[in-house]
């Protein structure tokens, strides 16, 4: 019983289950992007295995909770969120083995009640006169070959057995005659557009045009061609006007109406305009399956043994296609690997599809379905679209995607039964990491006050001098290109544009972010945004042919034709035939693909192209000033403001007269400025046109104060000019704190006062600045990379300040790191724009998931930079012990593993609350996407790390800040490795790898030294 104790019952145990868990699960992600999702589910996500390491981690977290008795009144804090991971796992286990998903799809004006499962099952169904027999088993399929199953069914008192024999990746189908086979018909169909393969199977039929074309059935269409098998041969009847062409000698005739002839196989049949002729005809043939080319698009396929009455045959069984029939002593079987179907109790009637488009675009900007839920006598009306879902007898329906005709709408549909226990857990987690912290009861607590009571007075700071140049703006001279005044650009700048979301904002933040949007920076040859977008609105034919869109993926630029090693694109080339009346957008087919997939489903190629075709879409917009709702309309009940051509087009007769006159003397005051350099005119025409704003728009117009703070905003730069603060401030504080350790008599008490100020400026000016941001995007500044990375710096610099006064080395390094993450935020492939979500991001719950994930990333980065600074004390031990040292060691410990409990708790917290986010938007907490899975790595990571100083090999100083300094790699893995080089829904990765850039590697290199060197002195490490 000892034995078994200790194997999977103690503390040591539960931090290599930790681990396990954690590089099955980093595994599972590399495994996925090398093969496919399949694979990934069939060897880790879905085996038995794995769930059991995830049994035995709530094993053994009860059995710890009793041992160190955490449900004791000091200790319930910690009790609750551990108790709340019990809840996390029924849940999950309800939901599972109990709950399903799948996916609904419904034509405009038809119903349906069936769902077919996410999952797809191996089916084996036999029947025998009018008796049916069915055995069905869900089957994640490795492509690796590693597979196996068994699935029996009782047939007339005989067994009858299917098992797994091999896979095939991207197989095609061929046939075999076969005399336990059935008649197969396959008929290929082309046009002037395209060709296509049908196979048939007998009584199937297929719809060409206003044809109903069967095989062995009965027409459902008044037009009808008809093929019939007779005594092995195949004969075709219509009652059309049907030609054909005899391939031998090229002779040509027509067939003879409503008459049998036999359906020849070297004959080219025709029908209005529709060729069709027979490609495989065998009275009694099985299907197999070969691998196709790399050329050709396949499906995955099985081939399978079926076994019956003493007969082996061998049977292909391809992915989500029909069922492959046999026949086996007169017994019939239906063999398939396909998603079930399931029948609802209830129905949903699409009454209308509806895709909004952007303004002169096919580009798809949001789309939902308008149902009508009909159960028994009740009808109800429901409208579904993203982060709008319908609930209804424990079903849950999520908008997924559409057809291409846009007649009908891909709904994914879950039932949950371990909803209610998840949320439950998800509640005691928050609630007991948050009375954690605050329990004086707790580790962090006893922490702090050892901390306070070791108060390091003797590290100090040297002086540090404030950025002189922080508020300092680019003073490069404008050019014309094609020529606007710099001072008519300002001018222009505060006049106010409504937003499509409706809020109201001035003319120089909609062009700031329109060209950052598109170019990437907020100036284009010593041209201002004000500027540049004047000059595309009045002279679109010059702007048409500037290279301006920024493209950064090289498969993007080779379907564009623009050199690998160009940066940008101009708008024409985006069109094949720029030149001719017929312009052919090249992206379009690749845009329609991508926008009909559901987000989870877009990898990184898709996403590029959605914003390159968005990018197009904005600079068409500003050529046709769309964007620029600058005319209120008169007395309008919802003080909605029009662009210029939909004032005009829009506006009764008498104020689009007087629309239109101010806007005609505007752009001629424009013109006039341009040829002769005199803006006065152009000047006195656009205060005429505020004047119309303040009289016909003043209930929505901003303040003058509002205007000038966004103005400030946009000129100050505030994020950027922070970068130098943060460094400098925090290199000189790291260099007096190792001049202190050399000569420890030195005192600097003012001087570190001086520059806590200043690091307490430069905080609340990083405060201020999100602030700002905040609301000029009227959404919480962590919605995309940029402003995620903005928001770590911030959350770094909080950490320093938080432990600032206790330790001088956490302020230091932090400083150092926010400086870091601010100047990768301001490089070239992070993207500073500020945009409306697009409707999946558009949730409350991802304001506070991001928020508190990515501030948590702040304090783990202070964890690695500590534990990095304490391998260098212990470097700088000599072969006695130095007092200095060890003091210092004790103190960057003690701080590194307060910052490491509140890391964690927000890095636990942040990600359960990105499950609810996911739950409510797409139906599902979790999906072992990489990013998600990649972000539990690190909770386990960090969980183990956390609880080392209880097993006593571990206990050391030594051993935690080894591992808290290797431990972020699995932070930067979550946020970068993830992005940049494995496969799922936050991948960048498509086509060639990016390679590993050589800095990591010396970075990785300095690390392993260090520890080493370390490694030396651990003799002087103490416990924890």
């Amino acid at each position: 019983m000892n034995v078994l104790k200790k194997v999977f019952l103690s503390m040591g145990s539960a931090l290599v289950l930790f681990l396990i868990f954690a590089v099955a699960s980093g595994v599972a992600t590399i495994i996925e992007s090398k093969y496919n999702t399949q694979t990934a589910w069939a060897i880790v996500y879905g085996a038995p295995w794995f769930a059991l390491i995830q049994l035995l981690l709530g094993i053994n977290l009860a059995y710890n909770i009793f041992k160190y008795r955490i449900f004791t009144l000091k200790k319930l804090p910690a009790f609750i969120f551990h108790v709340s991971f019990l809840f996390i796992l029924l849940g999950s286990a309800l939901t599972r083995y109990i709950g399903f998903e799948g996916n609904m799809h419904i034509r405009e004006n038809e119903q349906s009640n069936e769902i077919s499962t996410m999952q797809s099952y191996i089916q084996l169904k036999a029947i025998d006169d009018d008796k049916t027999y069915m055995v069905s088993e869900p089957m994640y399929i490795s492509s690796t070959g590693t597979n196996s199953f068994k699935l029996s069914v009782d047939v007339a008192g005989k067994p009858a057995t299917l098992t797994y024999k091999s896979f095939v990746p991207n197989a095609v189908q061929s046939w075999e005659e076969n005399k336990n086979g059935e008649a197969v018909l396959e008929v290929m169909f082309s046009d002037e557009a395209n060709s296509r393969s049908v196979a048939f199977g007998e009584g199937e039929n297929a719809e060409v045009g206003d044809i109903s074309f069967t095989f062995n059935a009965e027409p459902k269409q008044e037009k009808y061609i008809k093929v019939t098998l007779e005594d092995g041969k195949f004969f075709i009847q219509t009652n059309q006007n049907v030609s054909y062409m005899q391939m031998n000698d090229m002779s040509k005739g027509v067939l003879e109406k409503d008459k049998k002839v036999p359906f020849e196989g070297l004959r080219l049949y025709s029908l209005d305009g529709v060729n069709f002729a027979p490609k495989t005809m065998l009275a009694s043939a099985i299907m197999s399956a070969k691998q196709a080319d790399s050329n050709t698009q396949g499906v995955d396929a099985i081939i399978a043994n079926l076994n019956y009455d003493g007969v082996d045959m061998q049977v292909p069984l391809f992915s989500y296609t029909s069922p492959i029939g046999i026949n086996i002593k007169d017994k019939h079987f239906a063999l398939s690997w396909t998603p079930m179907m399931i029948k609802l109790p209830f129905a949903l009637h699409l009454k209308d599809f509806e895709l909004k488009r952007y303004p002169g675009s096919n580009s798809p900007m949001s789309y939902s379905s308008s149902v009508i839920v009909k159960d028994g006598d009740m009808n109800m009306d429901y409208d579904i679209y993203m982060n709008h879902v319908l609930d209804h007898k424990g079903y849950r329906f999520f908008q997924s995607s559409y057809d291409m005709d846009e007649k009908g709408t891909v709904l994914s549909v879950n039932s949950d039964p371990g909803k209610l226990p998840t949320y439950i857990g998800y509640f005691l987690l928050g609630l007991g990491l948050l009375l954690n912290v605050i329990n004086p009861n707790s580790r962090f607590r006893k922490l702090a006050r050892n901390v306070n009571e070791a108060n390091a007075k003797n590290l100090a700071a040297i002086f540090m001098v404030f950025s002189v140049l922080f508020f300092a703006t680019d003073s490069s001279a404008y050019n014309s290109l094609p020529g606007i005044s710099a001072e008519h650009a300002k001018n222009l700048s505060t006049i106010i544009v409504q937003s499509a979301d409706g809020r109201m904002k001035p003319f120089d933040t909609t062009s700031h972010e329109i060209l950052n949007k598109i170019y990437r920076s907020d100036n284009y040859n010593g041209m201002d945004a004000n500027q540049v977008i004047l000059s595309m609105m009045t002279d679109s034919a010059y702007w048409r042919n500037v290279p301006l869109v920024k493209i950064t993926d090289k498969e993007l630029k080779k379907l564009l034709g623009i050199p690998v090693n160009q940066k940008y694109a101009s708008f024409n080339d985006f069109f094949a035939n720029s030149n001719t009346q017929n312009m052919e957008y090249k992206l379009i087919k690749h845009s329609e693909l991508a926008n009909r997939k559901s987000p989870a489903a877009r990898n990184q190629f898709d996403k590029d192209v959605i914003k390159a075709d968005e990018k197009l879409n904005i600079v068409y917009m500003v050529f046709m000033g769309e964007l620029f709702r600058v005319i209120p309309k008169q007395d309008d009940a919802n003080n909605s403001w029009f662009s210029p051509a939909g004032a005009t087009m829009s506006f009764a007769s008498e104020e689009a007269k007087e629309v239109t006159g101010m806007l005609k003397n505007y752009f001629e005051g424009v013109y006039s400025g341009q040829s002769t350099g005199n803006w006065k005119k152009a000047d006195d025409a656009l205060q005429v046109l505020k004047d119309y704003q303040a009289k016909y728009g003043a209930a929505v117009m901003p303040s003058q104060s509002k205007i000038d703070i966004e103005l400030a905003f946009n000129k100050y730069k505030i994020f950027q000019n922070l970068t130098p603060v943060y460094l400098l401030a925090g290199f000189a504080l790291l260099i007096v704190v190792f001049i202190r350790m050399i000569r420890p008599k030195l005192r600097f008490n003012l001087v570190f006062k001086v520059v806590y100020v200043v690091n307490i400026l430069a905080f609340v000016i990083h405060t201020i600045g999100l602030g700002l941001r905040w609301y000029i995007a009227e959404h919480a500044p962590w919605s995309d990379s940029y402003e995620s990375m903005v928001f770590i710096a911030w959350s770094l610099a909080l950490s320093g300040m938080v432990f600032a006064r206790s330790s001088a080395i956490s302020l230091a390094l932090t400083s150092i790191l926010a400086g870091v993450t601010l100047f990768v935020a301001h490089l070239s492939w992070l993207d500073p724009q500020i945009t409306t979500l697009v409707p999946v991001l558009q949730s409350y719950w991802l304001t506070i998931h991001v928020s508190v994930i990515t501030a948590s990333y702040g304090f783990l980065g202070l964890c690695s930079l500590l534990g990095f600074f304490t391998l260098i004390l212990f470097a700088l031990q000599g072969k006695k012990e130095n007092p200095e040292l060890s003091r210092n060691i004790l103190e960057a410990t003690r701080i590194n593993e307060m910052a490491m409990i509140l890391g964690l708790s927000l890095l636990v917290f942040g990600n359960f609350l990105g499950g609810v986010w996911a739950n409510e938007s797409w139906g599902r907490y979790w999906g072992w996407d990489s990013k998600e899975t990649w972000a539990l790595v690190s909770i386990l990571v960090y969980a183990a790390i956390v609880h080392m100083r209880f097993v006593a090999k571990v206990n050391s100083q030594y051993a935690f800040a080894v591992a808290s300094m290797f431990g972020y790699s699995s932070i930067i893995m979550t946020y970068f490795g993830v992005n940049f080089y494995l496969a799922g829904m936050h991948s960048y990765a498509a086509g060639d790898p990016v390679p590993v850039p050589d800095f990591v590697w010396i970075t990785i290199l300095v690390m392993v030294i260090v520890s080493l060197l370390a490694y030396r002195k651990k003799g002087f490490s103490k416990h924890l």
